[in-house]
């Protein structure tokens, strides 16, 4: 199978995915991670992408892939890949920590603030203290950039229903960044779906104390998957 690596808002493209994608090529499948527009260089680079730049650059990453084919996203990734998942032939959709709406009580206030404080720091993602020190993610963002993931949030509970592909959620049990995983799974219109909860990983589970149980889990439920369609 071939599968599309969508990383999350903020986030290196490659890095942040941890363990992941080595430890599905080393089970068999293929592994594509585009870097969404904005991400892998410099924050600044979020001024003036919209949501739609985000969905366009996966839909296309995703259209180019041969079939069969699954998609894994990380956080708002998670939000892209259910889009994928409701608009194109998927066998399979993993969604880690999605994004479906964040904690942080400054959320709602994000286009007045985008106004006074021009630039907001990352967020607080990863629990382990040494793990933390080599985040690779963007250290702060453009306020006005946030924007454009409130938009895609607003607009990915209608596409969850549509989903049919067998899913796996899975929640970071010491999550400081999102709420609404839960939703998420329970709005997703698969018949085959599961759901995982590392209790002890923060936001970003492939970063994380975890990280390697993260990886095994998602690895060994694609392999069940993949062996329950043939």
């Amino acid at each position: 199978m071939n599968l599309l690596l969508l990383h999350g808002f903020t986030s290196h493209p490659v890095l942040t995915l941890g363990p992941l994608p080595q430890a599905l090529r080393e089970a068999g499948f293929a592994v594509s991670q585009p870097a969404l527009p904005g991400h892998g260089k410099r924050p600044e680079d979020l001024k003036g992408v919209r949501w739609q730049d985000w969905l366009s650059t996966a839909r296309e990453a995703y259209a180019a892939l041969g079939e069969p084919r699954g998609v894994v996203g990380l956080s708002m990734g998670a939000l892209l890949a259910a889009h994928l998942a409701a608009e194109m032939p998927t066998q399979a959709l993993v969604a880690l920590a999605p994004a479906l709406a964040l904690k942080s009580p400054l959320a709602p206030l994000a286009p007045l603030l985008a106004w006074l404080i021009p630039r907001f720091p990352g967020p607080d993602s990863i629990r382990d203290p040494e793990l933390k020190k080599q985040n690779p993610n963007y250290p702060h963002f453009p306020t006005r950039a946030v924007l454009e993931l409130l938009a895609l949030m607003q607009r990915t509970p209608e596409a969850l229903p549509k989903v049919k592909a067998p899913a796996l959620v899975v929640e970071a049990g010491k999550d400081r960044v999102v709420r609404g995983v839960r939703r998420y799974y329970e709005l997703l219109g698969s018949q085959r779906k599961a759901y995982l909860v590392f209790p002890e990983s923060g936001h970003d589970l492939l970063l994380d104390r975890d990280r390697e149980r993260v990886a095994q889990a998602v690895r060994d439920w694609f392999i069940a998957n993949s062996n329950h369609l043939r």
